[in-house]
């Protein structure tokens, strides 16, 4: 009788370097680290009992992915944006998200959109004000799958870079809010993906990516109205 052979797939290594990156992102995203934060690699170091060599590659890695930037002699800063740079951010994210989209139009499968549409019921479940940094990781996460659907890791890449520190910064540097109706709007690029061809296609998918990012440049405009009252 021959020996049934079973296929496991295969586990990625995680470096020290990647799981401080991880850490540093969920600090990000939780708040712990906020928009203009200062990380002292030394400091960092002691917290963690680790070497500060992966604390170096790590913050290299995270200024390559548009989180921190470092200044000489002085450390490493968390980045913070203006509210006219959170609006050309959104605004370009919209038009090259869109691109990604209509490359992925023609790759779909239908098991695709079936974990597309999957992720989307994870972005309802955490819509809630508790649960305001889940949302915001799946919402991620979500987007990271249709940029990945293009075919193009260097648009998915471009996204990835400008997106990810984004979410990061509107959910710990604004007023933004959740709910449920906004999270099933991610259901009309599945919809779209599915069944839309153009012009139809184009249209509904930058009227939703266009009200994601009024949702998210409207937040930063009402914080900012609040500190002003704050202190006149």
């Amino acid at each position: 009788m021959a020996r049934k052979i079973i296929s496991f797939p295969k586990i990625e290594p995680v470096t020290l370097r990647d799981k401080v990156v991880m850490m540093l992102k969920e600090a990000f995203f939780a708040g712990t680290l906020k928009p203009g934060d200062l990380i002292i690699e030394r400091q960092l170091s002691r917290q963690l009992n680790i070497g500060t060599p992966a604390i170096r590659e790590a913050l290299f890695t995270l200024q390559e992915q548009g989180f921190v930037h470092r200044v000489v002699n002085t450390g490493t800063y968390v980045n913070k944006f203006t509210y006219d740079e959170v609006r050309q951010m959104y605004l370009l994210r919209t038009e090259l998200e869109l691109l990604a989209l209509r490359w992925a139009k023609s790759r779909v499968t239908e098991n695709d959109l079936l974990a597309l549409e999957k992720a989307v019921e994870g972005i309802v479940e955490a819509a809630t004000p508790e649960k305001a940094n889940l949302y915001y990781e799946r919402d991620l996460d979500f987007h990271r799958q249709c940029w990945d659907l293009s075919g193009n890791k260097f648009l998915s890449r471009s996204l990835e870079t400008m997106v990810a520190p984004l979410f990061a910064f509107v959910l710990a540097d604004s007023q933004t809010t959740v709910n449920a109706e906004g999270a099933r709007e991610h259901f009309h690029i599945v919809n779209a993906l599915r069944n839309l061809q153009e012009p139809e296609f184009t249209s509904v998918v930058r009227d939703t990516l266009s009200g994601f990012a009024l949702r998210g440049i409207s937040s930063m405009g009402q914080a900012k109205e609040s500190i002003i009252k704050a202190h006149p």
